[in-house]
């Protein structure tokens, strides 16, 4: 916790400073209110059903409108948009599966045919170098279901973001109750253009579902409970992704490629499926094959078009904003083929969004509401951080005859200082033809 004082010993005050604590004001008198409110509300009814009164749900044309319309009477009116920022950034730069067909194949002039040339059928997530052979097309779908957790550590069905302090401990705080999840179906198609260069569009199909519950408390008075939700279904961002391999070994089973994947803002931005910028990445595969075993790495760096504006927006000492632009992405996997109808994957991968900030709770001393009781306040508000991600996914893909494949992941969150769900269930089809 970040504890700062804004006295009367401060002779030079910021005029935006000034705004701030008015704007802070506007909202702890909004808060008096709803409070009041339920007092009075409650004055006809026995002593033991004067505790809490329900407001809502309420409505909002949008998720960003669900996550600002239940957040702003809470003293820390910001919160609700920096959440639907870090939501929408979780959901849109989530890997989506390697788009790559599992069998790969080159023409053998010897033969006069196309020949496989990997005993294995390819990592969930991460690419190999291996090009799928020209004229190779495939087909694939991927379906994750994600719950999530914790945003920058703290439980999303406890989130305290606004507390007032005076004479006594807590005069009246706020907490933020929310169930985050998203359901993914990622459409894949690929070809082969030549022996060495491959084609892949991924088309997400994202729904995304907020319910949120705020509590608003004041000791001794009485609770107001503020609830909205709602759903969202439709385009994410859609990704075209090319592979070029310049490297390979006699056998073909080992090699390098150069790899451009293209990420259109075609996801809703204020429904939480996009983050409104056009982004490419731009990075290296390298795969290494021997008898049963196959070890691949990734690694690269993908550029936005704009930032994604991340700030507070609300009371506080820290009014900066970040501009979030730009992530850097690595990952390796290790595959076993343990049947020639089976194949085991390991997989780890990391990616790092560059100059974000991360959620934390801020305490400074302040003047602005004597009148109210107030001497102090702690905010969840956007410090100084980094977004890190590190994930698992233990795997396993199963050949269900000709070139079908069925597949089995689990993505196991490891570190990760953004929006989280633990585990992340993983099934796919993949169909070459």
């Amino acid at each position: 916790m970040t504890r700062l004082s804004r006295g009367m010993g401060n002779s030079v005050r910021r005029p935006n400073c000034l705004l701030q604590e008015f704007s802070m004001l506007r909202c702890r008198l909004v808060f008096h209110c709803i409070i009041s409110l339920v007092v009075l509300l409650g004055d006809s009814l026995p002593a033991d059903a004067q505790q809490t009164t329900v407001f809502g749900p309420i409505s909002a044309d949008s998720l960003t409108g669900v996550l600002r319309e239940v957040t702003v009477p809470s003293g820390n009116p910001g919160i609700g948009d920096v959440i639907s920022v870090l939501t929408g950034l979780e959901v849109a730069t989530a890997p989506l599966g390697s788009p790559s067909g599992g069998f790969v194949y080159s023409y053998d002039e010897g033969v006069g045919a196309p020949l496989r040339r990997s005993s294995t059928f390819g990592p969930q997530f991460v690419e190999r170098a291996l090009t799928t052979g020209r004229g190779t097309t495939s087909f694939g779908l991927n379906v994750f279901n994600a719950t999530y957790d914790t945003l920058s550590g703290y439980p999303l069905d406890n989130l305290r973001v606004a507390t007032f302090r005076g004479p006594q401990p807590v005069i009246s705080s706020s907490t933020l109750s929310m169930r985050l999840r998203s359901m993914t179906a990622a459409l894949f198609g690929s070809v082969g253009v030549t022996d060495s260069f491959d084609v892949a569009v991924a088309v997400p199909i994202v729904r995304v579902g907020v319910n949120a519950r705020m509590v608003q408390e004041e000791p001794g008075v009485g609770t107001a409970v503020l609830l909205s939700d709602g759903f969202s279904t439709g385009l994410g961002d859609i990704a075209v992704v090319g592979k070029y391999r310049f490297w390979r070994n006699r056998d073909e089973r080992s090699g390098l490629a150069a790899l451009v994947t293209l990420r259109m803002p075609t996801g809703n931005e204020d429904d939480l499926r996009g983050i409104g910028a056009w982004r490419t990445m731009v990075g290296l595969a390298a795969s290494a094959e021997l008898g049963r075993l196959a070890v691949h790495a990734n690694g690269g760096y993908e550029f936005w078009s704009e930032s994604v504006t991340l700030s507070n927006n609300q009371p506080g000492p820290f009014d900066e904003v970040w501009g979030l632009a730009d992530q850097v992405q690595y990952g390796g996997a290790v595959e076993v083929e343990v049947h020639p109808t089976i194949t085991f994957t390991v997989e780890a991968m990391g990616r790092l969004v560059r100059d974000s900030g991360r959620l934390d709770t801020v305490s400074f001393d302040t003047e602005l509401s004597p009148e109210l009781g107030v001497d102090g306040v702690d905010l969840l508000q956007v410090t100084s951080g980094h977004l890190r991600k590190f994930i698992l996914v233990p795997g396993v893909k199963w050949n269900l005859g000709g070139n079908r494949l069925l597949s089995f992941g689990l993505r196991m969150a490891q570190a990760d200082t953004g929006l989280r769900d633990t585990l992340t269930p993983l099934v796919g089809f993949n169909w070459t033809l």
